[in-house]
């Protein structure tokens, strides 16, 4: 008994750790909620559109909370008010994002040559995949104006305590992992150590205080 609960808390403490929230723009709904799911696909299940964000007309900002210490982070647009298919690319190059906690991106730039216009409404999709693979899905829903700008000051702030977040494209990451593997041939701690050290150090504390909470109640 007390061996399945301490797998399941181990469980349930790397899934609630491999989600994410989309602060900005709002998401279209809480993923975490049921039966909405972040696993599918394009929009966690929530296909209604309730609010628009005012976006700036060459790009706007976008605010995760994210859980998990490792992701690739994909940003989505499609154009329409009832979008199904999210077919522009607004990270060729994508993000590599080794960390968790607030991360804020004070512009993400629209592809040179997509003119949008003053009331356009959009929606934006924003992916993070895992490791393995396993992708996690949110929307929200925008409107272009030339009035909106970018979040700046304390409104665009990234977690300044525990784990850094490092945001790097494409090319960054090929040139980090150069490094890396020279670092561990010459005996150095790759740089992402102290963010999956957390992370362990996190989930082990959670198993402990459950492991107490079970003798507690005598059922050891």
């Amino acid at each position: 008994m007390l061996v399945k609960t301490l797998v399941a808390a181990a469980s349930f403490a790397t899934a609630v750790q491999a989600h994410y929230t989309l602060s900005y723009p709002p998401w279209r709904g809480d993923s975490f909620e049921e039966p909405y799911t972040q696993w599918m696909r394009p929009c966690a299940g929530i296909n209604g559109t309730n609010n628009r964000t005012d976006w700036p007309l060459d790009g706007g900002s976008l605010v995760l909370k994210l859980g998990h210490p490792f992701d690739y982070i994909f940003v989505n647009l499609g154009i329409g008010a009832e979008v199904t298919n999210f077919n522009i690319s607004l990270t060729p190059n994508f993000f590599n994002n080794t960390g968790n906690g607030t991360l804020c991106i004070p512009k993400i730039p629209l592809p040179a040559g997509l003119m949008v216009t003053d009331g356009q409404e959009a929606s934006l999709q924003i992916v993070a995949m895992g490791r393995a693979g396993n992708s996690m899905y949110n929307c929200a829903d925008i409107r272009f104006s030339e009035s909106a700008t970018i979040l700046s000051g304390e409104a665009c702030m990234n977690t300044t305590s525990g784990p850094l977040i490092h945001v790097q494209d494409q090319n960054a990451i090929a040139a980090a992992q150069d490094d890396d593997d020279k670092n561990t041939t010459a005996g150095g701690d790759k740089p992402s150590a102290a963010v999956h050290g957390s992370s362990v150090h996190v989930l082990t504390s959670t198993i402990a205080i459950l492991m107490a909470m079970v003798v507690a109640s005598g059922l050891l």
